[in-house]
């Protein structure tokens, strides 16, 4: 079968593998229908290894060279023992495999588990036509649901556990700064959540329209702080979120917020941010991360949302194409031209 493989930092390869076979007790076979392509495939086919290990990893016994894709939507093809699910059902896959056993994975943080292991990051992932999985990770969804629209469940999940991290409740006002994929899911989810206003800050004029499109206030970074006052009475906003991956849009969050106000830090990058002290104390600041998502507590919930139509999908996704140009018109695009492409996904039957 078909897999895109990433074998060294700027050498992932569309190849020929062996196909994955049966799926053992408490696991699923599943033919893939749609993966979305993630920020950090791009970061690991640039600058990697980062997430992918170089020699077999402690859970998933895998290592580089290995198959990416962490965003998929996917058919049962057939089940191991002790599955419930029934061949045909449409799932969307959560792909975080934990121990169970750690003291994270007791309490129900499973993002945080010793020895995580995303598949499509330190296992064998969905950018292929066929990927083994635990049923654990797989949520059904109907099966009237685009294959594009469920390979977007991931994302979403990142937004509804950012959002929860924020304490976002009805009437608060919320501002995002980074109209990306994560960060227009975001808009809508607060929308969802009964926010008062939500503020989307980006320098591209089309991820603007789209937040307008979506119910935000959208602005340029430099019209950011007056808009932040304007919609909050003079105060500042409840809840700020940076979703652009960089330390000056994590400032920025933070200086959107109010005193006594929240800043949920998402993006994935390796930086300093700069914090006066002075300033977190006297305005009594409060600032939490938010990392991946929970299958119970956050992976449900968006898939919930998919099923429904509570979001919007379609304006999302720029671009749909086959597994064998996952590399030209996938990674390669991405990285020469970012601002053109909000999510690319890649169709393995097409």
């Amino acid at each position: 079968m078909l897999a895109a493989r990433w074998h060294a930092r700027g050498d992932v390869r569309v190849e020929e593998v062996e196909d994955p076979g049966a799926p053992p007790p408490g696991w699923v076979r599943l033919r893939v229908d749609a993966c979305g392509i993630c920020g950090t495939d791009v970061e690991e086919y640039t600058l990697g290894p980062v997430l992918v290990p170089t020699s077999p990893h402690p859970l998933s016994g895998r290592c580089a060279p290995l198959t990416l894709g962490h965003e998929p939507a996917a058919t049962v093809e057939s089940c191991g023992d002790g599955v419930s699910l029934a061949a045909g059902t449409h799932v969307a896959v959560e792909t975080n495999w934990h121990c169970g056993e750690c003291w994270w994975c007791r309490r129900g943080d499973t993002q945080l588990c010793r020895t995580v292991a995303t598949l499509g990051l330190m296992g064998d992932g969905a950018l292929a036509e066929v990927m083994l999985a635990p049923a654990s990770m797989c949520a059904p969804l109907s099966a009237s649901v685009p294959a594009a629209h469920a390979a977007l469940a991931e994302p979403l999940s990142v937004a509804v556990r950012a959002l929860r991290r924020g304490g976002v409740e009805a009437g608060a006002t919320v501002g995002i700064v980074g109209a990306g994929t994560v960060g227009l899911l975001l808009a809508q989810v607060a929308r969802l959540r009964g926010a008062a206003a939500v503020l989307v800050v980006d320098r591209v004029a089309e991820r603007r329209r789209l937040a307008a499109r979506f119910g935000a206030v959208a602005v340029a970074p430099e019209d950011a702080a007056p808009a932040a006052l304007d919609l909050s009475g003079g105060v500042g906003l409840d809840t700020t979120l940076e979703a652009a991956g960089n330390s000056r849009a994590a400032q920025a969050a933070l200086a959107l917020a109010r005193r006594g106000g929240r800043t949920v830090l998402l993006g994935v990058y390796d930086d300093v941010v700069p914090i006066s002290m002075l300033d977190m104390l006297v305005n009594e600041r409060e600032v939490v991360a938010s990392i991946s998502h929970t299958f119970a507590g956050d992976f449900t919930e968006a898939v919930a949302m998919i099923d429904a139509g509570a979001v919007e999908l379609d304006p999302l996704i720029t671009d749909r194409i086959p597994l064998a140009r996952v590399v030209g018109d996938g990674l390669d695009a991405l990285v020469a031209e970012p601002t053109r492409h909000l999510k690319i996904v890649v169709e393995p039957s097409r």
